[in-house]
């Protein structure tokens, strides 16, 4: 099996395992004590395990059964490409919006590079837009 591919395979299980049943127990199995996160302009970065773990608790602290699907996977060299539909019902804040008790799904972009099999740099772009159209803060447009 390729880099790319194991690569690609960890974040199928990554997935699965800490992202949507929040195991925290398996973060130094796929992300480097080095990790670094970019999600800007929407939050500050994160780093280590501690970074990583403060973003799994705060999508599941927001959103009731949080959940990651992913849609797209593409891997080149040391970098994969995830494309993933987030969903769960808003029960804590959102940025400053209130908790809703409305179900969301919406979709976020995330490229990993890796290292050493783990996980040293997160770079996303969440569609927030979606999420705020969905809760009504910011109109649809009309066709």
């Amino acid at each position: 099996m390729s880099e790319v591919e194991r690569n690609k395979a960890l974040v199928r299980r990554l997935t699965e395992e800490v992202w949507n049943r929040a195991e925290f127990d398996k973060l130094a199995d796929y992300y480097s004590e080095e990790f670094v996160t970019d999600y800007a302009p929407y939050a500050p970065p994160r780093r280590g395990l501690a970074g990583i773990r403060m973003m799994v608790e705060g999508a599941h602290k927001t959103f009731t059964g949080y959940r990651e699907e992913i849609i797209d996977l593409m891997g080149e060299g040391d970098r994969v490409m995830v494309r993933l539909l987030l969903s769960g019902k808003q029960t804590g804040p959102f940025g400053a919006v209130p908790p809703s008790d409305k179900t969301l799904s919406f979709q976020e972009v995330v490229v990993l590079t890796f290292r050493d099999g783990k996980i040293v740099h997160q770079r996303g772009l969440v569609d927030n837009l979606s999420a705020l159209r969905q809760l009504g803060v910011v109109p649809t447009p009309r066709e």
